[in-house]
C-alpha cells in the first residue's frame, strides 16, 4: 500500500496556523507596561465645591461586585480601582499622599484605617490584564484543540477514502478474487 503524505495545501494550512499562534503568543507575552497612574488633578475651573482633590490609585483593578455594576465607576468593562483622594486646598500637606509606599494587594478592607483627610473613591479602569491574558490563552487552547480534531478527522477520512478507492480499482482490474479463489 502506498504511503500517502499530506497535500501541500494541508501543510500550508498547518504552517499558517503555527505561525499565527506563535505571533499571537508573542503579542500576549509582551510586558504589561507601567500600570500606575500619575496623580489625577481636577481640570474644571468651574468647580462649585471650592475643593481641589488629588487622587492616586491604590491597588490594582478588580472586578466590580454584582450590586455595583450599574455605577459609573464600573463602566464600561465592569472593573474598578480604589483611589485615595486628598483635598489639596486644605492646610494639611498633600505631599504625604505622594510619599506613601506603593499600592498594597488588590484586596482592600473597608475596616482598614486610612489617614485623616483622605477620601476613598473608585475609578473606572480598563480590562484586567491577567484575566484578559487567561481568556486569550483559553481561546488559543480551544482553537488548537479544534484544529487538532479537524486534522485528525481529515486524515482518517482521507485514509478511508484512499482505501475505498484502492478496493474499487482492485475490483475493476480483477485483483480481488471471490468464491474461494475463482474469478
Amino acid at each position: 500500500m502506498l504511503l500517502r503524505f499530506p497535500t501541500p495545501a494541508c501543510i500550508t494550512t498547518i504552517c499558517f496556523m503555527i505561525l499565527t499562534w506563535s505571533c499571537w503568543s508573542v503579542v500576549a507575552l509582551q510586558s504589561d507596561g507601567d500600570l500606575s497612574h500619575a496623580p489625577i488633578l481636577p481640570t474644571s475651573k468651574d468647580n462649585d465645591t471650592q475643593q481641589q482633590l488629588l487622587c492616586l490609585p491604590f491597588g490594582a483593578c478588580e472586578p466590580c461586585p454584582e450590586e455595583s455594576l450599574q455605577q459609573p465607576f464600573c463602566q464600561p468593562f465592569g472593573n474598578r480601582r480604589l483611589m485615595h483622594c486628598v483635598n489639596i486646598t486644605s492646610p494639611s500637606n498633600p505631599t504625604t499622599l505622594l510619599q506613601r509606599p506603593p499600592s498594597p494587594p488588590s484586596e482592600h478592607s473597608p475596616s482598614q484605617p486610612h489617614p485623616e483627610g483622605e477620601t476613598l473613591a473608585w475609578e473606572s479602569c480598563g480590562r484586567i490584564i491577567s484575566q484578559e491574558r487567561a481568556d486569550f490563552f483559553e481561546f488559543i487552547a480551544c482553537n488548537v484543540f479544534f484544529a487538532i480534531v479537524a486534522l485528525f478527522i481529515l486524515f482518517v477520512r482521507s485514509r478511508r477514502l484512499q482505501a475505498i478507492q484502492a478496493r474499487q480499482l482492485a475490483a475493476r482490474i480483477g485483483l480481488i478474487r471471490g468464491n474461494n479463489g475463482r474469478r
